[in-house]
């Protein structure tokens, strides 16, 4: 079962839901995309009344397996909990979108950490004395690092002031609050350590099922953004037991069943894992999660909702020695005013470019997605567009 909303659906998880008749949300979005791919001569999507869809999101309640619900956008979070009788399902979103929930809930792993929950009225008063630095603070419910600010010293504490105050008006015009609450706040101590996105599902027995690893890396020790993540045999096999360990250790505490999650987490250099933020219901945001299959050759959702477990042994083979890369075209802060933006220039600077996802720039934060494939040992590319601001690439 599949919920299609804003602000993107890929055309690879369109044809995949319409190639295996999934049930679909009959919603706004949803009949928009059915009524274009019957115009393109495309295979319909199997659109669901609203009721009867809800209806089947309950099913399972009975001490029977609980039912694969998937959605590519966290817009659609809210009709689940407003329209679906299912507290299971339900409570699982909730443990997960709200980071201070979470973290709650995980206490008894990390019982010294700590974090602090305040509105938007309370952080702009709190005085710098009571920050525990260095902290990252971080709407209580959001993505795709928007808010993200870490914190060092007073200077940076009265920028991320600056930019809260800038920024949130802005989110309320693009995203709903139970997508990004710009009045509810997290300041939480700073993890340090490698950075991973993890796209994971708990089977219907709570294991651990993980679909794919990428690893975050950053420009510099300040640099929060989603710009650079990779893949590879080398990443997969490095991590795929630890992780799936822990994230069954996790589960243990969380109780989610037949549940996909997108998951953000840092491991130090004694290997202990700690987790950033868990995201409910899906995989990586917008057209993320397609690395896997420009990659590996299999659908991540595929995975959940067909209830299979990737054959990693299988799967890695012949692909070691690459790095499979996932690049997101974020503007720049004060980005100035753009019209155009040159997707095949900046295609130029890669050796293999595996697929240009463009965005409606005038309206979001980002220019788009690029897919790459890069040698292992030869990744300046991957090392120069981590560093660009982008605007080279603009008129």
């Amino acid at each position: 079962m599949i919920l299609f909303d804003e602000p993107y659906v890929s055309p690879e998880l369109l044809d995949y839901a319409a190639a295996r008749r999934e049930p679909v949300l009959d919603n706004a979005v949803a009949r928009d995309l059915s009524r274009a791919r019957a115009l393109s001569g495309a295979d319909p999507l199997n659109l669901v009344p609203e009721a009867e869809f809800a209806a089947l999101c309950r099913s399972g309640e009975a001490g029977g397996e609980p039912p694969r619900i998937y959605t590519c956008s966290e817009n659609s979070l809210a009709w689940v909990s407003a329209h679906v009788d299912n507290p299971q399902l339900v409570g699982s979103i909730e443990k997960l979108k709200n980071k201070a929930l979470t973290r709650e809930l995980l206490r008894p792993l990390y019982g010294d950490y700590f974090y602090r929950r305040l509105s938007l009225d309370s952080l702009r008063t709190l005085p710098f004395e009571e920050l525990r630095l260095p902290c990252v603070v971080k709407p209580s419910v959001g993505f795709f690092s928007l808010g993200v600010r870490i914190v060092r010293d007073r200077a940076d504490w009265q920028a991320a002031l600056a930019a809260i105050e800038h920024e949130a008006a802005s989110w309320r015009e693009q995203y709903p609050d139970s997508v990004v609450d710009s009045e509810d706040w997290l300041i939480e101590e700073y993890i340090d350590g490698d950075e991973y996105a993890v796209d994971v599902y708990f089977d219907a027995q709570g294991q651990a099922v993980i679909c794919n690893i990428l690893r975050h890396e950053f420009a510099s020790a300040s640099d929060v953004s989603d710009r650079l993540y990779y893949t590879g045999a080398s990443v997969v096999q490095a991590h795929l037991a630890e992780f799936e360990a822990w994230f069954n250790r996790v589960n243990a505490l969380l109780g989610l069943r037949n549940f996909p999650t997108h998951v953000e987490l840092r491991r130090d250099a004694q290997g202990r894992i700690r987790p950033i933020e868990f995201n409910a219901l899906r995989f990586a945001g917008w057209c993320c999660t397609d690395i896997t299959l420009f990659a590996w050759g299999f659908h991540s959702y595929g995975c959940f909702l067909e209830g299979r477990r990737p054959d990693w042994q299988k799967v890695l083979a012949g692909r070691e020695g690459k790095l499979y890369t996932l690049i997101v075209l974020n503007k720049p802060e004060n980005c100035p005013p753009v019209r155009s933006f040159d997707y095949e220039a900046l295609s130029r600077g890669f050796g293999r470019v595996l697929h240009v996802r463009k965005s409606d720039f005038t309206r979001y934060g980002l220019f788009g997605f690029l897919f790459t494939e890069t040698p292992e040992n030869a990744r300046q590319e991957l090392d120069s567009i981590a560093r660009s601001d982008l605007l080279e690439f603009t008129s």
